[in-house]
C-alpha cells in the first residue's frame, strides 16, 4: 500500500492545529521517561522467558546470550524509528495518529477498535500476577484455585484503573517506584548468581566453559534461532512506550530518543546479567525443565528468603501493567479527539 505524502503532511498540520486547542499536559520528563520505558518493558518475561530461549537453541549458553543481546538491539532500533515519528508528529496516540495521517480516518478507526476491543494480553499478565502472589502459600505440586487467581487479577485491574483515573503525575510516580523495585529484583538475581560463580560454583564454571560447545551449536537451525528470538521478544515488549505519549513529554525532540535509548540500554544490560546469574547456579537441564526459572533460582540460592522472588515478580507485573494502561489509554483518547470514538474517551485527568 502506497502512502500519500501530501495527505501525511496535511494531516500532520491538522493534528498540530487540533492539539493547540486540545492537548495533554507535559508531565513526563527525561527520568520519568526512562522509568516508563523500564517499567513497561520489564514485566514477568525475564523471570520466565529464559526457559524458552535456551530450549530453542538446544541448550547452547553462548548462543542464548547472543540472542538476548540481539533481541535488545532489534528493540532499540525499532524504538528509534518510532521516536522519529513521535518527535515529528508530537501527538499522543501512536499508530492511531500515524494511520490517520498516512491512510486516512477509515484505517485509523478500524485499527483503534481492533486494539481497544480485541486485546487479551493484559488479562493473561494479570493472571500471572495472581499466580505468583499466591505461590508462596502453596507447597510444591499444589496450584492455587483458578477462581482466587481471577479475583486477585480483577482487584489489581480495578486498582490500576483507579490510579490512572486519579492523576497522570501520581501514575508516573508509581511507575518510577516500581521501576526501582524491578531494578533491585534483577540486581538481586544477578549479584547473588555471579557471587556464587566467583566463589567457585562448579555448575556455573561448567556452564560457561562449555558456552559454545560444538554439540548443541551444530544442531541449531535457522528455525531454532527464529524461535529463540520470538521467545525473547516477549521480554522486550513495550519498547515504544514513550512514543505513544510523545505529546506529554517535555522537550520531546531531545527527551524522547534519549530516554528511550537510556531506558532500553539499562534493560538490555540487566537482562544479560540476570541470565548470567541464572546460568551461574542452575544447570542447563534445570533451566529447561523449570516452569518459572526465577523461582527455581530463588529456592536454590536464597533458601528461606526465596519468597522474595515471587513477590518481586508481582511488583514487576504491577509496574508493567500500570505503564501499559497509562500509554494504552492514549489510543482511544487520540481517536476520540479525532472524532473516531465517543468524546467521553478523550477525558484524561492530567493533574
Amino acid at each position: 500500500m502506497s502512502v500519500n505524502t501530501d495527505n501525511f503532511a496535511n494531516c500532520k498540520t491538522n493534528v498540530k492545529e487540533s492539539e493547540e486547542k486540545f492537548e495533554l499536559k507535559k508531565n513526563v520528563g527525561f527520568w520519568s521517561g526512562v522509568a516508563l520505558i523500564i517499567g513497561t518493558v520489564v514485566g514477568s518475561g525475564i523471570f520466565v522467558s529464559p526457559v524458552g530461549v535456551l530450549k530453542s537453541v538446544n541448550g547452547s549458553i553462548g548462543v542464548c546470550l547472543l540472542v538476548w543481546v540481539g533481541g535488545g538491539l532489534i528493540a532499540m532500533m525499532s524504538a528509534l524509528c518510532y521516536c522519529e515519528l513521535g518527535a515529528s508528529l508530537r501527538a499522543s496516540g501512536g499508530d492511531v495518529t500515524n494511520f490517520r495521517a498516512a491512510y486516512g480516518p477509515a484505517v485509523s478507526f478500524v485499527f483503534t477498535w481492533s486494539r481497544v476491543m480485541i486485546n487479551p494480553g493484559p488479562t493473561i499478565t494479570l493472571k500471572v500476577f495472581g499466580s505468583y502472589l499466591l505461590s508462596p502459600f502453596y507447597s510444591d505440586g499444589c496450584t492455587p484455585p483458578d477462581s482466587t487467581i481471577k479475583l486477585i487479577a480483577i482487584l489489581l485491574l480495578c486498582f490500576l484503573i483507579y490510579l490512572n483515573c486519579v492523576s497522570v503525575k501520581k501514575t508516573v510516580k508509581f511507575e518510577i517506584a516500581f521501576s526501582i523495585i524491578k531494578f533491585l529484583a534483577m540486581a538481586l538475581i544477578a549479584v547473588s548468581g555471579i557471587a556464587c560463580l566467583a566463589l567457585g560454583n562448579k555448575v556455573g564454571g561448567t556452564n560457561f566453559q562449555n558456552g559454545f560447545a560444538s554439540g548443541p551449536v551444530r544442531t541449531i537451525t535457522a528455525f531454532d534461532v527464529g524461535m529463540a528470538f520470538y521467545q525473547g521478544s516477549w521480554s522486550y515488549t513495550g519498547y515504544r512506550a514513550l512514543y505513544l505519549i510523545s505529546e506529554e513529554i517535555t522537550n520531546v525532540k531531545k527527551n524522547l530518543p534519549r530516554a528511550t535509548v537510556v531506558g532500553l540500554s539499562v534493560v538490555i544490560v540487566m537482562y544479560i546479567l540476570v541470565n548470567i546469574g541464572y546460568l551461574s547456579v542452575l544447570t542447563v537441564d534445570e533451566i529447561m525443565t523449570s516452569k518459572a526459572v526465577a523461582v527455581t533460582f530463588g529456592k536454590k540460592v536464597l533458601g528461606p528468603m526465596a519468597f522474595f522472588i515471587p513477590l518481586f515478580v508481582c511488583f514487576s507485573v504491577m509496574g508493567n501493567q500500570n505503564g501499559t494502561y497509562l500509554i494504552k489509554a492514549r489510543l482511544p483518547f487520540a481517536a476520540a479527539r479525532s472524532r473516531l470514538m465517543p468524546r467521553i474517551f478523550s477525558m484524561i485527568y492530567t493533574k
